[in-house]
């Protein structure tokens, strides 16, 4: 089916169904897409194809890469990779390039982007369209999770200002989590009932051939896949497993992604010394796509998440719709999504001893783990990208009215 096939189906399609929102043409600015970048990229992606499965016209601009076309059409999602401009520092580069890139390319109805590094504080200045922003985490909430010194805090207080100045010009601020709206609501002197709660969405992930990890054959393994970081709690879990690896000795550990350090050292390097007795048992895999990785997930006996503070984590829904039992931390954005004992483990946030105890005594119950398992593959049946697109098309929609 040609692209203005398509249009004219969706077309046909809204006006046998007149209590739908109109057809909307809507740009989406995401700088990282997939397999370049992270939780941003990713939600972006698939914000984009769920809103043009329900009938929309979607831009997506993102940064160009060597190789790549400039233009291209993806699921139906127009991609427009824009070359960022040469002015320091790079994030106003970047929101400068987006602004005049969306100006090229006509009016849209509304325009959408993240408050990271304020990717659309340029276009916020002058809006031609009204701008949603969505908070994914801010510069300073990240970086009061990891413990950034106070030198690198001070370094970002540009690229925080105008995160929050590019949330306080938009006409809709919206969250994954209520959690998020509230922190970001108290710190940015928002109106937090004024910040919408868009849930994130999940689609069952293809999974590629294959085992997962051969090299550990039918071993169980504890599984943790993410960027290895202090504010994703990788130090706390790593402290947790001397205990629950002695208490299981057939149980490995596998740590799959992005090692950013720890204390001026590889977490690899950390965790050989902190579980030097069990080192054999400790795995860390480089990040890798999708497909292989989610084979991976498919195979773990437990998901472990052990962040600081997280406000809806990509890893946790992904290991849901796998039917994995997960160990993960209250206090943020977990708690709107699962509940303790019923479908996930939640323990307090930093604390090694009660994430240890937590995951021996999972481990050694296997009809448990099963039940975890299946009840969190049902939970994530209510966030489903379709779902999530519906409810940004409610959002979109009254911010044009």
């Amino acid at each position: 089916m040609t692209e203005s096939s398509k249009i004219l189906d969706r077309e046909v399609t809204r006006q046998s169904n007149p209590s739908r929102a109109r057809l909307m043409r809507i740009a989406i600015v995401s700088r990282e897409l997939p397999p370049y970048g992270g939780g941003i990229g990713s939600w972006s992606q698939k914000a984009s194809q769920g809103l043009v499965r329900i009938g929309h016209e979607v831009h997506l601009f993102t940064q160009s890469r060597e190789g790549l076309a400039a233009e291209d059409i993806d699921h139906g999602v127009h991609l427009h990779r824009v070359a960022a401009a040469g002015i320091r520092p790079r994030s106003i580069g970047w929101a400068w390039a987006v602004a005049s890139a969306l100006t090229r390319y006509g009016r849209f109805d509304v325009v959408q982007a993240c408050e990271w590094d304020a990717e659309a504080i340029t276009y916020a200045l002058r809006p031609s369209a009204p701008l949603v922003t969505r908070l994914a985490t801010p510069h300073y909430l990240v970086q009061a999770a990891n413990g950034a010194p106070a030198l690198q805090r001070a370094r970002s207080m540009l690229t925080s200002g105008l995160e929050r100045a590019q949330a306080r010009r938009s006409r809709r601020v919206i969250s994954p989590t209520r959690a998020l709206a509230r922190a970001v609501a108290q710190k940015w002197g928002l109106d937090e009932a004024a910040i919408t709660v868009v849930p994130t969405g999940i689609d069952a992930p293809t999974l590629a051939p294959g085992q997962g990890l051969p090299f550990l054959g039918e071993a169980p393994f504890i599984l943790y896949f993410g960027r290895l970081e202090v504010r994703k709690g990788v130090d706390v879990l790593i402290d947790a497993l001397p205990e629950v690896l002695a208490a299981h000795p057939d149980v490995h550990c596998v740590f799959i992604g992005e090692d950013i350090g720890y204390r001026g050292r590889p977490f690899a390097e950390y965790a050989h010394e902190r579980c030097a007795d069990v080192r054999d048992r400790l795995h860390f895999l480089p990040r890798m796509p999708h497909g292989e990785l989610f084979q991976i997930v498919a195979a773990a006996t437990l998901v472990a998440i052990p962040s600081r503070w997280e406000n809806l984590a990509n890893t946790c829904l992904e290991s849901m719709v796998l039917r994995r039992a997960i160990i993960t931390t209250s206090g943020s954005g977990f708690d709107e999504v699962l509940t303790d004992g019923v479908d996930g483990i939640l323990v307090p946030p930093g604390d090694a001893p009660a994430l240890a105890a937590a995951a021996i005594s999972a481990l050694g119950d296997s009809e448990r783990l099963e039940r975890l398992g299946a009840a969190a593959a049902r939970r994530a049946e209510d966030f489903t990208v379709d779902g999530m697109a519906r409810r940004l098309e409610e959002v979109y929609a009254s911010v044009v009215a």
